[in-house]
């Protein structure tokens, strides 16, 4: 697990080949607005059912997390101060997740990539993501 800092502000949680030996371990904390957590379970286990309650949350920017599946995937991080010049790359591999909380990124596909993004909705375009520079 690698938190990514970029100019004193944690913008990324990198987790190499998710997956955990204990029943249920959280990599995120609780006042994260995305929760991560890996299971291992035995056969015949059950989680309790539940029901998960209303609650009002205020939802600051938008976080989003990927999961790759196979090939190979590069995360570039750019420094507010040089919206142009990567300052970080972290290459992710099947079975990689990466949780981006804030900051500017962007993605290279370096082998053939099947992957997975999760984000909070709903999305709203044109006003929801702000496209820098180069491809469209």
């Amino acid at each position: 697990m690698k938190k990514i800092i970029i100019n004193d502000e944690y913008v990324a949680l990198l987790i190499k080949n998710i997956q955990t030996a204990e029943r249920i371990h959280f990599y995120t904390e609780a006042e994260d607005q995305l929760q991560i957590a890996a299971f291992s379970m035995k056969q015949g286990q059950k989680i309790q059912p539940h029901l998960h309650l209303d609650q009002v949350r205020e939802i600051e920017g938008t976080h989003e997390i990927l999961y790759v599946q196979s090939g190979e995937l590069l995360v570039n991080f750019y420094s507010d101060n040089n919206k142009e010049q990567i300052y970080t790359t972290e290459k992710l591999q099947s079975g990689d997740l990466i949780y981006l909380r804030s900051g500017i990124h962007g993605f290279e596909i370096s082998k053939d990539c099947k992957f997975l993004e999760f984000k909070q909705g709903p999305f709203i375009d044109g006003k929801d993501k702000i496209k820098l520079y180069g491809i469209k």
